[in-house]
């Protein structure tokens, strides 16, 4: 209980919470009831462009694009460093100064793209209006003026020191499910963009692309056993990249793609976790999956062109994990 205790109160002391505040006018109005969504003076539906679930888009919303992509380039800058905790971003004390430096530029690119806004609003306010004739005499009249609209925009950066009661501390499993969930979003991304990919990769390359998250599982994990492990298994499959040039034929890249969809699926993290998968054993599995695969043809190697039975006994056995 004291260890257990030492180490969600470690997480307490080494990290800072970050609170961003970022309000963006959304340039929609909720439909109050059924007959608000029908704007045309003739009952007609308005288009998909002015309507989704029963919101009506008043404004261009291409003309609050960089507005809203900065408020996201935020949160990616915080979770790229830390964790999402009690409403806010739970950020290791060492990297705050660095990321601070990050939203305060972020934050002022946003408030300049906010004057961009605030100078063509009438401009873009007319033009959709024009784009959307039939509907006009409902956008006119639902577009708040511009120096109202102006006090919608926030952007600012909150920073907190923790100091929890006795006996109501956060729970550090919570915690670390919470930053493993993240790291496990992040994988299943990666390993979209490998399917996807057309060309060869080099092993550095696709080592270097472990390094965010390995660095996160690092500097988050404060001892919790849980994080430690699939930490381990990130360092072993590093470890593991030749430094070739990869593509889909590679056994390197079943590998790699077989860890990050264990990684991205909570059930299957369980088997990470509690040591019924490992990296080691899938590389051994797959070494002696190849092997067996080499050794029954007529030859012993196989030229690069005619290898379609090795890539499906990569894929048999990777599935196996699954």
């Amino acid at each position: 209980h004291f260890l257990y205790k030492e180490i969600h109160m470690e997480f307490i002391r080494g990290t800072t919470l970050v609170h961003l505040k970022m309000r963006c006018w959304g340039g929609e109005k909720k439909a109050s009831r059924d007959s608000d969504i029908h704007l045309g003076a003739d009952g007609k539906m308005p288009p998909e462009k002015l309507l989704d679930l029963g919101r009506k888009k008043i404004f261009p919303p291409k003309a609050l694009d960089p507005l809203m992509s900065k408020r996201k380039a935020a949160e990616r800058a915080c979770l790229a460093e830390g964790t999402r905790f009690m409403g806010g971003f739970a950020v290791p004390d060492d990297v705050v100064e660095g990321l601070l430096a990050k939203l305060e530029d972020i934050k002022e690119m946003f408030y300049s793209e906010l004057q961009v806004f605030l100078a063509d609003f009438d401009r873009n306010k007319e033009a959709w209006i024009a784009e959307n004739d039939e509907f006009a005499h409902i956008i006119r009249d639902q577009v708040p003026d511009r120096e109202t609209v102006s006090k919608s925009f926030e952007f600012s950066i909150k920073l907190y020191k923790l100091q929890p009661l006795e006996g109501f501390e956060p729970d550090e499993n919570e915690v670390a499910n919470q930053i493993l969930h993240e790291v496990g979003l992040t994988c299943k991304q990666m390993s979209d963009r490998m399917l996807d990919r057309k060309r060869s990769i080099s092993g550095k390359n696709l080592s270097e692309q472990l390094d965010p998250l390995i660095k996160k599982l690092d500097t988050l994990s404060f001892g919790n056993g849980r994080i430690l492990k699939v930490l381990n298994e990130f360092f072993a499959l590093q470890k593991a990249i030749p430094m070739e040039m990869i593509d889909q034929d590679h056994p390197t890249f079943g590998q790699v793609l077989t860890f990050l969809s264990m990684c991205s699926d909570s059930d299957k993290l369980e088997r990470i976790i509690d040591g019924q998968f490992s990296v080691s054993k899938l590389i051994e599995d797959m070494k002696r999956s190849v092997t067996v695969s080499s050794s029954s043809g007529p030859e012993p190697t196989i030229p690069k062109s005619t290898q379609p039975a090795a890539v499906t006994t990569h894929t048999i056995s990777a599935g196996a994990y699954f």
